[in-house]
């Protein structure tokens, strides 16, 4: 009997012993999961923070003053920063505001970001610390965390430095609050759940395998629709495209005509609501369960339709519906306002002549590419008959243009609408083809977009123009980079070369067109503001159609702002741009960019563009693209 008891507590002891390890387990796991989310919960804060007092800094590294006595004697300045503080102030983050030290040791306000402006604490008022560890920062020099824990919550106050020649100038303090996300009680509970579902694991198991196998498939679902439009996304393409038999289908690519100027005119709202009732036009003007639609980036569908018995015609015919019914269609971004989208796509009825999707996919993109050229809002067949009557180049083509020097540059002037004088040139991609026909870059560009080539291309650009700056000192020449030409180190050594000759850098101007990978790019930036440093002009290509970010522009120091061509041509009968127009020019004044008008082509665009201010123009009204300098 005492065996029995003994072998009775040796289980219970055994239980015991691991009810106790799990709880322990559990207790200890729950800790590194608060910490750990701690971490990730502050680290957006924090890098908030950081980049803040970096940009503060950035704004006051060339006083010669203290930054404390800049601030001071600058309402302005201490305005915009507590508005900018005020902007930080979530449910979160408590206060924000800016200190400094005198020369008594004593903390003292020089902006405070209280969203309630009657309890902001005023200029040089004193601010009693209630920590020691405060004082560690200026000999450590860099940011500081005190917590303070509270039974539900807690506590942080946050402390960046702002340095000026390696001495702590300027404190940046954020004081910040995070709920606990686990209470005791609720381990515990978790710990009777597991313990009882250890019973129930074997029963269990095969039904958590099926529900798991569902919920896969429908997480895979979900991972292959897109979460706006209800149609696929890349992620499908990418994951079936090899898998896709060419034969069945006629490829189209299709942009929504001046998106950008919808978002910058109307708001992100409008846009989302406008690309969802044109995923939906397009899904409704398709042939259910045959034909595919794929929203491949931000206004850009991919529309597979399907071929039924080798005759393309009713593949072709959902394309042309599809563009008709968008045409017809009211946009309402009011119950009585609407707008009207158009739309440009371009076709290649031939997918599987193509090695490969991506290469099938490049031609419609060719297509689609001279559907803008050809003023938008309309259709264009890849037809290889006319690519390869000479005006297209294949790789080979322009490897060997390379290699025989057949690389040329043309130059359109840009007149001082003011003067009438010529100010710059731009210089224009030409290559000579093997019948020796001057062959334009849209017939070059999309063949080597993404090749080693197109680097290639860009240094030979460089050499011609460098060469023309040096046999003419009194000449400006523009030459066009790519957000990948700017990240190549070999490009950018060029350019410190050209940088080190005497009146070359301050004489060719960088032309580029902003886009999202260049604005989320650090070293992007970064390199323009070298380019910068360097006495290079910057100008922005093609402003207003694209992605424009305006506070991008001030951020590189962009010198020029160039309006993109199919916004000035349609100047004159679309009130939409004519305001875009307008709300460009009024912000670069402010700015202080001067701005260039492209495609000004008629005597009544140019007198209309230089009514508005405009302050430079580009165009066949002065002068076609030629090879010599005039």
């Amino acid at each position: 009997m005492r065996n029995i008891f003994s072998s009775r507590n040796s289980i219970y002891l055994f239980f015991l012993i691991v009810f106790i390890s799990l709880l322990f387990g559990v207790i200890k796991l729950e800790n590194k999961i608060s910490q750990k989310t701690m971490e990730i919960t502050t680290s957006d804060i924090i890098s908030i923070a950081n980049n803040s007092a970096s940009f503060i800094g950035k704004i006051l590294e060339k006083s010669s003053d203290t930054y404390a006595k800049t601030i001071a004697e600058n309402s302005t300045l201490q305005k915009q920063l507590e508005d900018y503080f005020s902007l930080l102030i979530t449910s979160n983050i408590k206060y924000v505001y800016l200190l400094h030290k005198d020369n008594r040791g004593i903390f003292r306000f020089l902006a405070d970001g209280t969203i309630d402006k009657s309890n902001r604490a005023c200029l040089n008022q004193k601010f009693d610390i209630d920590n020691p560890l405060w004082l560690n920062i200026f000999k450590t020099k860099k940011p500081l965390i005190i917590e303070n824990s509270y039974s539900h919550q807690l506590s942080i106050t946050y402390l960046v430095p702002i340095l000026k020649e390696n001495k702590v100038e300027l404190i940046l303090v954020v004081d910040f609050a995070i709920s606990k996300l686990e209470k005791i009680n609720e381990v515990i509970s978790w710990i009777k759940m597991i313990m009882m579902s250890i019973i129930l694991v074997v029963i269990a198991s095969l039904l958590i395998l099926i529900i798991q196998t569902f919920k896969y498939i429908a997480v895979k679902k979900t991972a292959y629709i897109d979460k706006l439009t209800g149609v696929y996304n890349r992620n499908y393409l990418q994951e079936s495209e090899g898998f896709i038999n060419l034969n069945d289908y006629i490829l189209a690519t299709l942009d929504i005509d001046y998106f950008k100027t919808v978002n910058d005119t109307y708001g992100h709202d409008v846009g989302d609501k406008v690309l969802k009732e044109m995923a939906s036009v397009i899904s409704l003007s398709t042939r259910d369960k045959e034909d595919i639609v794929i929203r491949y980036g931000g206004e850009e569908f991919v529309i597979m339709a399907k071929v039924r018995r080798d005759d393309s015609l009713g593949a072709l015919n959902v394309i042309e519906r599809i563009l008709r019914n968008i045409q017809q269609y009211k946009f309402y971004y009011t119950k009585k306002d609407y707008i009207h989208m158009t739309v440009s796509i371009g076709i290649n009825l031939k997918p599987n002549e193509s090695r490969n999707f991506s290469d099938a996919f490049k031609l419609a993109d060719i297509a689609l590419y001279n559907a803008k050229n050809k003023g938008r809002n309309n259709i264009q067949i890849y037809d290889e008959s006319k690519d390869n009557d000479g005006s297209m180049l294949s790789i080979n083509d322009i490897k060997e243009a390379l290699d025989e020097d057949r690389i040329l540059c043309y130059y359109q002037k840009i007149i001082n609408n003011n003067t009438n004088e010529t100010t710059h040139y731009e210089a224009l991609l030409r290559i000579v083809n093997k019948k020796g026909d001057i062959v334009l870059p849209d017939k070059i560009l999309p063949i080597i977009e993404g090749t080693f080539i197109s680097r290639n291309i860009t240094k030979n650009v460089l050499r011609i123009c460098s060469k023309k700056l040096e046999e003419n000192e009194n000449i400006n020449i523009n030459i066009n980079l790519r957000p990948k030409d700017l990240l190549d180190k070999s490009i950018i050594e060029i350019l410190e070369n050209y940088a080190k000759k005497q009146n070359i850098s301050n004489r060719l101007g960088i032309e580029i067109i902003q886009n999202e990978d260049l604005i989320n790019s650090k070293d992007g930036k970064n390199i323009l503001l070298l380019l910068k440093d360097l006495g290079y002009k910057i100008f922005v290509d093609d402003f207003g159609s694209g992605y424009s970010n305006f506070i991008y522009l001030s951020e590189i120091k962009t010198d020029y702002i160039k309006i993109d061509g199919t916004i000035i041509k349609n100047i004159l009968e679309d009130k939409i741009l004519y305001l875009l127009v307008k709300s460009i020019i009024s912000f670069a004044k402010e700015a202080n960019i001067k701005v260039i008008a492209e495609h000004v082509n008629t005597k009544e665009i140019y007198e209309e563009i230089k009514a508005l201010g405009i302050e430079y123009s580009q165009g066949y009204y002065f002068s076609s693209p030629k090879e010599s300098l005039e």
